[in-house]
C-alpha cells in the first residue's frame, strides 16, 4: 500500500465504519459478522467512535454495557450471537468503559453526559476492587467457584488504566473524592511469579511485555531487548514470539507504548509497517502469517481496526485533544 502523505481521520474512515457495520441493534459491537462479542474489545471500539465523534454509535455502544453489568458491575466474559461462550467474568471487561468515557469527555467536555451514568460507574468501580486480593495483585477472573488463582500483565495494566480514568472521572467530572490516588503496580510488580499462567512463564506474548509501558511501569533500558524479540522489520510486532505471525493491534498498542516511554521515532516506524497492512477498502486484517504469505485467521476485526485508530491518533493527533491512553 501507499502510504498517506499526512495522517488524518479520512485515512482510517473506512476502518471506522467497518467498526459500525458491526454494531447490532442494541449497541454491542461484535468482533465481525460472526458475532462474537467482548465487553473489553466493544469499549476499544468504542474509543475509536469517540475519536470520529460517531456520537450516535457511541451511545449505544456505553448503553450496552450499562445495560448488561450484572448487581456486581460485571459483564459475562464472551457472548457470539447473544449466547454466553465464557461463563464467568474479568474484572478489566466492564471497568474498560471508563476510558472511552474519559475520551469522550477529553474531546467535547460534556460532564452532565457522565454525571447521568454516575452510579453505574460507581458500582463498576467497586465491582473491579472486589477483585484484588492482599498482595495488592488481581485475580484473573471470577466464575461459580470463586476467583481464579491467576493474574494476568496485560489485564493489571488495563485495570490500571480504567482505575486512572475512573479517578480522572472523580476529580474532574463528578466532584468525588478519588476512590484510589496511588498507583496499584510499580516497575518490581511484573516480575513477580503470580503472573506466570498456570505456573508457565508467559514472557513469549508480546501484550505482557509492552502493556507494561502504559502504564508507565515498563523498564525503558529493555526497550531494545523487546523489538529484538518481537518486531518484525517491515511488517510489525508479533503476537507470540516463536510465531511468524505479526498482528495488527499488537503492532498499534506496541507503537503507543513506545511513544508513551519516549521512543516515538521508533514507534512511528513501526506504525509504517501497520499501514502497509491496510487492504483496499481501507480495512486493516487482524493479523499476518509472513511465512506463509497469509492473512491469519482470515477475519477483519473490529477492535484490531479501533486498534489502529487509536494508535494514529496518539502519534498523528487526529482529534487535537488529549489522548486517554496517556492519562
Amino acid at each position: 500500500m501507499l502510504l498517506p502523505k499526512k495522517m488524518n481521520k479520512e485515512t482510517f474512515r473506512h476502518a471506522k465504519d467497518w467498526i459500525i457495520t458491526n454494531q447490532k441493534n442494541d449497541g454491542a459491537i461484535c468482533w465481525d459478522e460472526h458475532g462474537k462479542f467482548d465487553a473489553w474489545d466493544h469499549s476499544e471500539c468504542l474509543l475509536a467512535l469517540a475519536i470520529f465523534e460517531e456520537w450516535d454509535h457511541f451511545d449505544k455502544g456505553l448503553e450496552y454495557v450499562f445495560n448488561n453489568i450484572n448487581s456486581e458491575g460485571l459483564i459475562i466474559s464472551e457472548t457470539i450471537k447473544d449466547k454466553v461462550t465464557k461463563d464467568y467474568y474479568e474484572p478489566h471487561h466492564a471497568a474498560y468503559i471508563f476510558l472511552p468515557l474519559v475520551q469522550k469527555y477529553m474531546i467535547d467536555g460534556d460532564a452532565s453526559y457522565i454525571q447521568k451514568y454516575q452510579e453505574k460507574l460507581k458500582l463498576i468501580f467497586e465491582g473491579m476492587m472486589k477483585f484484588r486480593d492482599t498482595d495488592g495483585l488481581f485475580f484473573w477472573a471470577l466464575d461459580t467457584k470463586g476467583f481464579a488463582d491467576n493474574s494476568l500483565i496485560t489485564a493489571s495494566c488495563s485495570l490500571e488504566l480504567s482505575r486512572r480514568a475512573y479517578s480522572f472521572l472523580c476529580t474532574n467530572v463528578l466532584q468525588e473524592e478519588d476512590q484510589e490516588d496511588t498507583n496499584f503496580f510499580n516497575l518490581e510488580t511484573f516480575h513477580s511469579s503470580r503472573f506466570n499462567r498456570d505456573g508457565i512463564d508467559r514472557a513469549r506474548f508480546s501484550m505482557d511485555s509492552y502493556y507494561p509501558y502504559l502504564i508507565d511501569c515498563g523498564d525503558v533500558d529493555n526497550i531494545d531487548q523487546l523489538l529484538n524479540k518481537f518486531y518484525v522489520e517491515g511488517l510489525g510486532i508479533k503476537c507470540v514470539e516463536e510465531e511468524p505471525w505479526v498482528t495488527i493491534a499488537e503492532s498499534s498498542e506496541c507503537c503507543i507504548a513506545l511513544h508513551k516511554a519516549g521512543k516515538t521515532i521508533e514507534a512511528k516506524k513501526i506504525f509504517n509497517d501497520v499501514m502497509q497492512h491496510m487492504n483496499k477498502d481501507g480495512i486493516f486484517p487482524t493479523g499476518y502469517q509472513y511465512k506463509l504469505d497469509i492473512n491469519w485467521p482470515d477475519e477483519h476485526s473490529t477492535w484490531t481496526n479501533a486498534a489502529a485508530i487509536i494508535a494514529a491518533d496518539c502519534l498523528y493527533d487526529l482529534t487535537q485533544k488529549d489522548k486517554v491512553l496517556l492519562l
